[in-house]
């Protein structure tokens, strides 16, 4: 064969690999490139797109290698170079992913995906004006380009261009009418200018050519009770989050969601209205995977934990100390970090169970990488807007061990092998069942000697999906909620976006911990409240009646933090993080870090009195009734005028006052403001307040 033939055959050869590539059928494409690659070892285009393949089939490190290989072949390969910027950013290596890019774009300057994609990662990195300048280039190297103008959008929102965002948010969609992810981004702008009505019929537009569009049912129920306090406001009605929705949008659960959260801002009224919110989730039995048709097999076959609790957070109140100290406990199953947290949510078991039970195991492992390679940089489900892309790296679980040279890992194949043995006993699986299969499995992978009885859940931080989901599967789970000094809880969970001008971002949290207090779920379970304080101060006694709480002996494991049985340092996230010292688990610095690095005394002043019922409770203060009542009245004119916080970042923004006060944002916090005072207003107190752990000093 001549070397023109065999190049052509080669050539032919590629051009179908890509054809298989491009329509799914991945096992095809990589049969050939593997073929192509063992006559010419140093093919570039094969060992080019056999890279890019891998990295979208979750082999990254090896998409690296490849794709690298292929540019030492060929150094003037601009695809590839581009492609390597992706792999590189999903490795979280997005200085070196810049580089990439730009060498990309050296080699061919009018490469538009390249100067997009270096848009995408200098937008990850704060990089705003840079990023601006990549998609405006990107867009003049072709004018069409929907994406481009999205992205152009949203980063000019980050900057506070807010008709520029709008504007090119409307040309996205003028190139692409059916572009979900532009009315979502409109939506958001348009939120942020404080057209509420327009934005909410842009969520409306994303819902409708999308109807699981989780991003946009989000921020729809944002805008929704931001524009129903205006509409109050005006004393006219607000609720048109219904209009505009078609009859199957208002007959989901997505719907139902969306009103639930409505709900939530008056939960001395919304026991009923939590029960009725299960009843509207997807029917239990649709959820049922087949496993044996075997009637005489009994679900009493294996013997899993009985009891299982819950831990859920309170801003930033210490809930990985404590994971970290249970963690060990010869009574109790426990997975490292906050992995599972969302295994709960929407869409989860359904994507886990689609190929069938004996699939189940494997898919999971895929979904939830990070539980069996802690180094792994895939993505594992969780919150919208939440990166949760290398979790392991970012709950320390990469350097445990008493030298610090550990990484948490659990040997899959075993995982799944003892996972399948122990399904095989049932008839059926449903997400509890296979929730318990899960603790089971990874105890014996671990080769646990001692019987579990309790199962300890981090679930966190769950949205509303996930938590009362999680609550019809196991209706007699105990919550445990930790708990800190609101104030200086607040202070510390809005912190990072405070620090990146993250209005949007800062206001949710806030609203949350106003009304995780005495949330509908602490009226239907079995629920305490732990505080960081007496962890830190008193871990003798606080330990041993959360242990009396939990119904297990105390254990000298209490003591020490570990994740998965090895020595944990502390999460890197806190300011308090060490590179060289582990961080005592009793130290006293988090809880005397003194407040006021974002909020004013004025603004101390309105959160604690809206706390205040909860503080009293918890010893944070002491009761004085009569001067409760006078700040009450006191706070109520200043919600109508921006806080200290609020006028630092409308400076730092450059958005005019009357602007930020028209802004979805502002608008939701006066909503969680007054709904939160006209219940004190009422019954100067929270009805349903979580009670504190009572505990036994010795």
């Amino acid at each position: 064969m001549s070397e023109q033939q065999q190049t052509l055959t080669i050539q032919q050869a590629i051009d179908l690999a890509l054809q298989h590539h491009k329509e799914g059928r991945l096992s095809q494409a990589e049969t050939i490139y593997q073929q192509i690659l063992q006559s010419i070892p140093n093919q570039p285009d094969a060992l080019h797109f056999l890279g890019v393949l891998s990295h979208q089939t979750g082999k990254t490190d090896t998409a690296v290698d490849l794709i690298n290989h292929a540019i030492h072949i060929k150094p003037d390969y601009p695809e590839a170079l581009s492609n390597l910027g992706l792999v590189l950013q999903a490795l979280g290596k997005s200085e070196e992913a810049v580089i990439s890019y730009r060498k990309a774009i050296a080699i061919k300057p009018d490469y538009v995906e390249a100067h997009n994609n270096l848009g995408i990662v200098l937008t990850s990195l704060g990089k705003l004006e840079d990023a601006v300048a990549s998609y405006r280039k990107a867009i003049s190297l072709k004018p069409n380009l929907a994406e481009g103008y999205n992205n152009l959008g949203v980063v000019l929102r980050k900057c506070g261009k807010l008709e520029e965002s709008v504007a090119n948010c409307q040309r996205a969609l003028k190139v692409k009418p059916d572009y979900v992810d532009a009315h979502n981004s409109l939506g958001v702008a348009l939120q942020v200018l404080g057209k509420l009505e327009e934005a909410v019929a842009s969520f409306h537009n994303a819902i409708g050519l999308q109807p699981d569009c989780a991003d946009a049912w989000n921020n729809l129920k944002l805008s929704t009770k931001a524009l129903q306090f205006s509409k109050e406001q005006k004393g006219q009605k607000g609720n048109l989050y219904e209009k505009g929705l078609s009859e199957q949008a208002r007959a989901s659960t997505d719907f139902a969601m969306l009103e639930y959260y409505l709900d939530k801002f008056k939960p001395h009224e919304s026991e009923g209205k939590i029960r009725k919110v299960m009843a509207a989730l997807p029917p239990k039995t649709t959820e049922q995977v087949i496993i044996n048709d075997q009637s005489n097999k009994l679900e009493t076959s294996c013997q899993f934990p009985c009891k299982l609790v819950a831990l859920l957070c309170f801003g930033r109140s210490g809930t990985g100390l404590l994971h970290s100290l249970i963690d060990g406990h010869p009574e109790i199953s426990t997975l490292p970090s906050i992995y599972l947290r969302d295994f709960f949510d929407a869409g989860i078991w359904s994507k886990i169970s689609a190929d069938g039970w004996r699939r189940i195991p494997e898919r999971f492992a895929d979904e939830f990488a990070v539980l069996f390679d802690a180094s792994s940089p895939q993505s594992t489900p969780g919150r919208i807007g939440e990166d949760s892309s290398f979790l392991g790296r970012k709950e320390g679980t990469t350097n445990v061990g008493e030298n610090r040279d550990e990484s948490l890992s659990l040997d899959r194949d075993q995982f799944c092998s003892e996972a399948l043995r122990l399904m095989s006993h049932y008839p059926n699986v449903d997400p509890k069942l296979f929730f318990l299969v899960i603790h089971a499995a990874f105890e014996k992978v671990l080769g646990t000697k001692t019987k579990k009885h309790t199962v300890f859940y981090h679930l966190h931080n769950p949205d509303d999906f996930g938590k009362l989901n999680f609550l019809r599967y196991v209706p007699d789970a105990r919550l445990i909620m930790m708990v800190r000094e609101p104030v200086q809880c607040c202070e510390s969970w809005i912190r990072t976006p405070f620090r990146d001008n993250e209005y949007n971002k800062i206001i949710p949290r806030i609203v949350s911990m106003l009304f995780a207090i005495d949330q509908a779920a602490f009226q239907i379970q079995d629920s305490v409240g732990v505080r960081l304080e007496d962890l830190k101060m008193t871990p003798e006694a606080t330990l041993g009646s959360l242990c009396t709480w939990l119904g297990i002996k105390e254990s000298p494991s209490l003591y020490q933090m570990t994740a998965q049985g090895k020595k944990w340092w502390g999460d890197p996230t806190s300011p308090d993080y060490d590179d060289k010292e582990a961080m005592p688990p009793f130290g006293k610095v988090a809880i005397k870090r003194p407040v006021g690095m974002i909020f004013s005394e004025k603004d101390q002043f309105v959160f604690r009195t809206l706390f205040y019922p909860f503080s009293v409770r918890f010893g944070y203060q002491e009761p004085d009734p009569i001067g409760f009542e006078k700040d009450l009245k006191a706070i109520r004119p200043l919600f109508d005028e921006l806080l200290d916080f609020e006028k630092v970042m409308s400076e730092k923004l450059e958005i005019d006052s009357a602007q930020f006060k028209r802004s979805g944002s502002y608008l939701l916090l006066r909503a969680g403001f007054m709904d939160r005072w006209d219940v004190l207003n009422e019954f100067k107190d929270y009805p349903h307040l979580l009670s504190p752990l009572e505990i036994t000093r010795k």
